[in-house]
Order: C-alpha cells, then sequence, then structure tokens
C-alpha cells in the first residue's frame, strides 16, 4: 500500500480518495496543512487539485519541491467539473511540468472509459514503478562510480605499499557497494509487486466491464422480449376490436323493424 498526499478542495479531495481507494491516503486542503506534513512525513505520490486552497496548485509544486518530499512525483490534477477549453487544459500541462510535475490529468478526458476511476487510478499508479526505475536507475549509477574508484585504488596500489589506511579505504568502499546492491535488490522487489498490483487492478478492471457488457446485453433481449410481446398483444387487441365491431353491426342489422304507431 502506497503513502498518497492528496491535496485539493474538499469535494476534488473525496474524487480522488475514491479513485485511489487501496492505497493510504492523506487529505490537505490548505497550504498551511500541506506544509505542515511535507516537512513531518515521507510520501510515494502528492497529488494537487487545480482548486486547493483557492487555486494555490502552481504554489504547492513550489513548496513540494523544497521539502523532503522534493524527489517523489507529483501529479497536477483537474476535475470533471472544471470548465476549460483544451487550449487552457495544454496550457496548464506545460506550466505544472516546467514547474516539477510528473503528468497533468484531466478528469473529464477519462469519461469516455466505461469505468474512468479504474482508468485513472492505473494511470496514477504508474508513476510507483517509473519512480522505481529512477531509483534503480540512479543506484546503479552510484555503484558503477563505486566500482570505477576501486578499480582507480587497485590500480594506484600495484606500485604503492599496503597502508592499514588503504586496507580500511578499501573495506569501507565496498560496504557501500554492498548496502547499494541491497536497496538495489529491494527496489527490484518493490517494483515487482507494484506491477503486480496494477496488473491485478487491470484484470479486476476487464472482468468489471465484461460483467457490465454482460448484463447491457441480457438488459437488450429482455426488452426486446417484452417489445415482442407487447407488439403481439397490441395486435390481439386489434383483432378482438375488429370481431367486436363486426358482431355489434351484424347485431344492429338484424334487429326487426317495428311499424311506428298510427301506420298500419
Amino acid at each position: 500500500m502506497s503513502r498518497i498526499l492528496i491535496a485539493d478542495e474538499p469535494k476534488g479531495a473525496v474524487t480522488l480518495e475514491r479513485i485511489l481507494q487501496g492505497h493510504n491516503c492523506t487529505v490537505v486542503t490548505t497550504m498551511a496543512e500541506a506544509e505542515t506534513t511535507l516537512k513531518a512525513e515521507a510520501f510515494d505520490l502528492i497529488v494537487a487539485g487545480l482548486h486547493f486552497d483557492d487555486s494555490h496548485m502552481f504554489e504547492l509544486v513550489r513548496e513540494i519541491r523544497k521539502s523532503r518530499n522534493n524527489n517523489k512525483p507529483i501529479i497536477c490534477f483537474c476535475s470533471r467539473d472544471t470548465q476549460m477549453s483544451r487550449l487552457m487544459h495544454e496550457s496548464l500541462e506545460t506550466s505544472t511540468k516546467a514547474l516539477g510535475a510528473w503528468m497533468y490529468l484531466a478528469e473529464h478526458a477519462y469519461n469516455v472509459y466505461q469505468n474512468p476511476d479504474a482508468e485513472l487510478r492505473r494511470v496514477m499508479e504508474r508513476c510507483f514503478t517509473e519512480e522505481s526505475r529512477k531509483e534503480i536507475q540512479l543506484q546503479r549509477l552510484a555503484i558503477e562510480r563505486q566500482r570505477a574508484e576501486l578499480q582507480q585504488l587497485r590500480t594506484l596500489l600495484q606500485g604503492q605499499a599496503w597502508t592499514p589506511e588503504l586496507k580500511d579505504y578499501l573495506a569501507g568502499l565496498q560496504q557501500d557497494l554492498d548496502l547499494l546492491l541491497k536497496e538495489i535488490t529491494r527496489l527490484h522487489s518493490a517494483s515487482d509487486d507494484q506491477r503486480a498490483r496494477v496488473a491485478v487492478s487491470r484484470d479486476l478492471k476487464d472482468r468489471v466491464a465484461d460483467r457490465v457488457r454482460m448484463t447491457e446485453n441480457n438488459m437488450t433481449s429482455t426488452e426486446d422480449i417484452q417489445s415482442a410481446a407487447e407488439t403481439g398483444q397490441s395486435v390481439d387487441e386489434d383483432r378482438l376490436a375488429t370481431k367486436e365491431e363486426i358482431k355489434e353491426a351484424e347485431a344492429h342489422h338484424n334487429q326487426p323493424t317495428f311499424p311506428r304507431r298510427g301506420e298500419v
């Protein structure tokens, strides 16, 4: 379960909590709350709403880059009830990424999906695997630097006398290298777990979509049957009405006539 900070106005925060259900979400609605929380806690992802604290989203992104969470992925989020042109959304995306956000998401763009929440959650969860890859790459670069330094020291030692200081220094470098290798192993494991969770979420989405389609097909078949039955009943009623009219006409035609008073 990942730790996510949601910074948005109350209504938007409810929407984001629904989308990110299953994760450990912390909600802040003002800059003061956000600053305190960012200094005190570490998060795996930060989602900043466009209307956070009377539209202070940009200021929040700047504050995040000054906090202990400065290297964590940031998503800037615009709720579907915000009426803006495509050009304005593109401008917001460009501006937020320039400030350091990983992505800009407009909720209305996902209304075309049968389950918009699931699709948005899948996109947001992609940040976790991307962050893991980034950390692994940085750790690998650090290991390469350590190995290069060790190789240089080995080359120098070939022409120098072995001293306790050099021995201790090499031992310290080897220990740092071992720690880095362990950290990479841990990050690989975390990345694999996250990919597995994303795969499970995607499979659940597909199964729900199949169930919805099956239900819709059954409802359509039921409606077709009902419509056919109603049509048949209307035809029967028309036939019965026609028969009644014919009988009434025949009865009227066969009714005996009597002479009027005074006629003989």
